[in-house]
């Protein structure tokens, strides 16, 4: 099974017993039923944003703690920009 298939499978499952609590077939509470449930699935979009930025500010912040990769990335930069001048772009 493909990576693919198996997150098709877990959203469909995953969506499939959201349903069913959304129409009441899972014995919830009814605080949970009519005020959580509804919007479980925009806080856990919420939280993936959350965690997506937290981690790209984090590995930002942590990236010049890996010397050789910005060297070569600098380095990498430098090219670019060589080329684009020897190609007469205007790069300010």
């Amino acid at each position: 099974m493909t990576r693919a298939h198996r997150l098709g499978t877990i959203f469909t499952a995953a969506a499939g017993v959201w349903l069913l609590g959304l129409v009441g077939k899972l014995p919830l509470p009814e605080t949970i039923q009519s005020q959580i449930w509804p919007v479980l699935p925009l806080l856990l979009v919420v939280s993936l944003g959350s965690y997506a930025f937290i981690n790209i500010g984090y590995n930002l912040v942590a990236f010049r703690e890996c010397p050789e990769a910005y060297h070569e990335l600098m380095q990498e930069i430098q090219e670019a920009k060589d080329d684009l001048r020897a190609k007469n772009v205007d790069i300010s």
